[in-house]
């Protein structure tokens, strides 16, 4: 995928409410581009949250998350960094996502590496 598709993909998440089955493939997908490692499809679990966890373990291995937000039903209001190292200042490349979810937010820091590093 080039950069407006992953940008295209952005655009869709920012209105979803939740990260369905079909978007995450659509980002393994993109993520293959990227990152030579990242899975094919990434497993197909019951909880978005570990399917995006995984999909980040194999594309950014060794970085860290920094997830910080508020649980509200029916929508929290979740942030998402990513980054290589915990230092604040030396990183190149740092992700960033929000969403009502912790998947989406998630995902989306995960495409905002992939748009820096594509």
């Amino acid at each position: 995928m080039n950069k407006h598709e992953i940008e295209a993909l952005l655009t869709q998440l920012d209105a979803a409410a939740t990260l369905e089955g079909d978007t995450l493939a659509s980002v393994a997908t993109a993520m293959r581009d990227v990152f030579p490692d990242a899975p094919h499809h990434p497993d197909v679990l019951s909880e978005p949250v570990e399917a995006a966890l995984h999909l980040i373990d194999h594309c950014l291995p060794g970085w860290s998350i920094h997830l910080a937000g508020k649980a509200t039903e029916p929508d929290g209001h979740w942030r998402c960094s990513l980054r290589k190292s915990r230092d604040r200042d030396e990183d190149e490349v740092i992700g960033m996502g929000a969403g009502p979810t912790i998947s989406l937010a998630l995902v989306k820091a995960l495409l905002r590496v992939a748009l820096a590093k594509g």
